[in-house]
Order: C-alpha cells, then sequence, then structure tokens
C-alpha cells in the first residue's frame, strides 16, 4: 500500500463499499433492482451514514450529511438501507479491517482479546428476542449483547457476533469467532472466567491456536481432579494432560483428570453417545493478587518460553478491549441507534465498528515527537480523534493530522479507579 495517510485509508474504505456492487447476489435483497437507479443516496453514502450517525435525531443526521439541494427523507434513507443485507455491512467491516496493518505481536503471536458489553437499544416489546421484563409493575427494556475478538497490540476489532439477551451464550460466541480464524500466523486468544470451558479449549487445539483463559476457582480445582491440591502454595505453575469424553466406561475409568460432559453439556468435537475421547496437555498457573485474591490462568504457552510473569503481562493487555468499548459505544455513537428494526441496529454495530478501526489507521499515521525530559509518555485524545475522523468521512475536515495532533493527553501507568457500574438505558427514538 501507499504512504499512510488519512486519505489513503479512506479511499482503502470506499473501495470496500465499492467492492459490495461487484457481488449483488450475496449482498443485495433484490439484485436485479436494487441501486440499479441514480438517486440521491448513492450505495457508499448508505454504508457511511449509519458509521458517522451521531446522537441526533435521523433527520438532522442527513441535514448534515448531505448538501441541501440534495437533502433526502427520512423514508429515503430506510428504503436504501433496507435494499442491503446485513451480511454487506459485515462484509465491508471485514474486507476493511484485512487491509490494516498487524506489525504488532508479541513473541511472534497476535493477541486477540475476547470480551462482551451490553447494549441497550431503543423500546421496542415486539422484538422478542431482546425485550426484557422481569420486574412486575415496571416498564420493560431491550438489550442485545455483542461479542468481540480485538487485537489489543494492533487496536482494531477483528470480528464480532450480535445476541439477543435471551439468546446470549459468550462461550458460543467465541467459539464461533476461533473457527472463523484462518490465519497462518500464531494467534492467542485471551478471555476472562465468563468464556472458560472445555468446549471453547477444545477450539482452540482443533484449530491450532494458543489460549490464556481466566478459570473460576471450581474450574481451576477440577480440571486436575487427581493431580494435586491446588490450595497447597500460593503460586503454582503445574504441567499435566486431561481427557474428555460422553461416555463412562472402564476405559475413561483409568484415565487420570477424565471430565465425562453430559448431553446437556456443549461439546462439539465428540457427537453424544461417541466412546471417542480427546486429551488436552495444558499449564495452570496460580498466583496472588495485590488486593489478596487468588488468579487462576490456563494456558497451552510453553512453560519454558513464557514465565509466570509473561502470562500477567499477557492478560494485563486484555484490558485494552474494555477501554476500547468506552471509544465505541460512547465516542462514535454507538449507543445513539436511529431505528427499532433489528436489521438495522446490527448495521449500525458494523458500522460503527469499521469506523473505529478506521480512527486506528488514521491514528498510526501521527507520529508524536517524543521527548526525553517529559515525566509522561503522550498519545492523541481518542474520544477527539474518533469526532475528527467523522467529519474527516463526511467531507468537513482536508487537514485531519494538524488538527488531532494539537490534543494530547498523558499515559499514567498504574492509575485504578473503582468501576462506576449502574443502570444503563437506550437513548429514547422520541426526538430522534
Amino acid at each position: 500500500m501507499k504512504k499512510s495517510t488519512p486519505y489513503v485509508w479512506k479511499n482503502a474504505l470506499l473501495d470496500s463499499i465499492d467492492s459490495i456492487a461487484q457481488n449483488k447476489a450475496t449482498y443485495f435483497e433484490n439484485p436485479e433492482t436494487a441501486f440499479s437507479r441514480t438517486q440521491k443516496i448513492s450505495l457508499r453514502d448508505t454504508i457511511l451514514f449509519p458509521m458517522v450517525a451521531s446522537n441526533e435525531s435521523t433527520s438532522v443526521e442527513l441535514l448534515d450529511y448531505f448538501p441541501m439541494k440534495d437533502l433526502p427523507s427520512q423514508a429515503a434513507m430506510s428504503y436504501r438501507r433496507n435494499q442491503l443485507k446485513l451480511s454487506a455491512y459485515q462484509a465491508v467491516f471485514q474486507d476493511f479491517t484485512r487491509k490494516l496493518p498487524q506489525e504488532k505481536n508479541y513473541c511472534g503471536m497476535r493477541v486477540i482479546a475476547c470480551d462482551g458489553t451490553r447494549l441497550n437499544t431503543p423500546y421496542n416489546p415486539q422484538d422478542t428476542d431482546s425485550y426484557v421484563n422481569c420486574i412486575e409493575g415496571r416498564k420493560g427494556f431491550n438489550q442485545y449483547h455483542l461479542t468481540t475478538c480485538y487485537d489489543v497490540l494492533n487496536e482494531v476489532f477483528t470480528d464480532a457476533v450480535i445476541q439477543g439477551y435471551y439468546s446470549m451464550n459468550e462461550k458460543l460466541a467465541l467459539c464461533t469467532m476461533m473457527d472463523r480464524y484462518n490465519s497462518d500466523n500464531p494467534i492467542l486468544f485471551v478471555a476472562d472466567r465468563g468464556f472458560s470451558s472445555y468446549n471453547v479449549i477444545a477450539h482452540a487445539f482443533y484449530n491450532k491456536q494458543f489460549f490464556l483463559l481466566r478459570l473460576p476457582f471450581p474450574m481451576a480445582k477440577n480440571i486436575f481432579c487427581d493431580t494435586q491440591n491446588i490450595s497447597d502454595n500460593d503460586i503454582m505453575d503445574i504441567e499435566d494432560t486431561f481427557y474428555v469424553g460422553r461416555v463412562r466406561n472402564k476405559i475413561s475409568k483409568t484415565l487420570k483428570n477424565y471430565h465425562f460432559r453430559a448431553k446437556n453439556k456443549p461439546y462439539d468435537y465428540i457427537p453424544i453417545g461417541s466412546k471417542e475421547i480427546d486429551s488436552f496437555s495444558v499449564r495452570l498457573v496460580k498466583f496472588p493478587l495485590p488486593s489478596g485474591e487468588t488468579e487462576y490462568l490456563l494456558t497451552n504457552l510453553p512453560k519454558d518460553t513464557f514465565s509466570i510473569a509473561d502470562l500477567q503481562e499477557l492478560y494485563r493487555l486484555r484490558w485494552n478491549v474494555e477501554t476500547s468499548y468506552r471509544y465505541l459505544k460512547y465516542a462514535s455513537g454507538m449507543i445513539y441507534m436511529h431505528s427499532l428494526k433489528q436489521k438495522f441496529l446490527f448495521q449500525e454495530i458494523f458500522a460503527k465498528l469499521t469506523l473505529y478501526n478506521f480512527c486506528t489507521a488514521v491514528n498510526q499515521c501521527i507520529n508524536l515527537k517524543t521527548t526525553a525530559n517529559l515525566a509522561h509518555k503522550y498519545v492523541i485524545e481518542k474520544a477527539y480523534l474518533v469526532k475528527s475522523c467523522i467529519r474527516f468521512l463526511k467531507g468537513q475536515l482536508k487537514y485531519i493530522i494538524q488538527l488531532v495532533k494539537k490534543r494530547k493527553v498523558p499515559i499514567r501507568a498504574g492509575r485504578k479507579f473503582e468501576r462506576n457500574i449502574r443502570r444503563g438505558h437506550a437513548d429514547t427514538l422520541q426526538y430522534r
């Protein structure tokens, strides 16, 4: 690719959008008629609009995006978006993400953190997949769950799965995304306790991938049930083999650390009733936290190459996906949905994921001069960067690098704040 500039990445994004028109049968609801006539809203505008829409009403967002002489109606935009399948927005996200540089790695591995976040959407009791009414006498709400894979070193979202409130299954989402990776380069998946399961471990082994999972105490205690009492020492690093199967017979009783998976337990690689048994050689690490709690990590990374300190550093990197959600949801405006229709909601989610990756590409074009006598290292203020990139895609800004370089913030390592957990709600569509 040419020298990395915001205009180069903007053209790369537009090329990804234009590639949709080359496969109408896959991405258009009606390939014969969709986008066949010249109208005010082009294919580019249809995909870019939900990407740059913010917290204003749809009519105001249209006024801000289109010239006055070509201003379309809200119905016209909805008509255009309805001509595209959700897969069109997914394809743009995936195609553009593949173009981004993946130079940063950890010991040759691409570090992918998997995590999930809940998205409150506008009130819609007809959407049975997301509508929740769990408190008698109180108005219900709508909520979806977004599970993503995030390259923590290159700062890009690489994959995503959207599930309804009642179909939410983070372990299944991670297994699905693991199966979609077909890279020849080593990949390390890092995830917290909500993703730990024997099925996830099996998917990593069968796909020849590395994993680093934080385990809850019951699973850490039972995974090597015949080996050692994990409560004996404060620090522990042991390697052993455990077995997984769907039968209980003479053979399984002779195996050390055998785990039986019942019919109601998901395990994708052994059919129910089969006598097959899988074996996995893994490593269980235990160490105390400064808070006094004990943390358990399970991995298939080799012990002679990755020390406990290395595993701690790798798991610490996972926190980057948590901070990325802050900018994805609030700075880019994902919390401000502009529709009730599920298809349109999902379109906006993948459009915002693409916008986040575009902002990362622009950020990599900026070279900040470092001064040795400064107390802190400085980076670009990401929230301001996102807002600037939105205006750059709209054509309202030209010299974006000179603008965002002025907004720098220091990195203060080791800062800790108590998490402010509060009940979230969707922004109403009454005035949007």
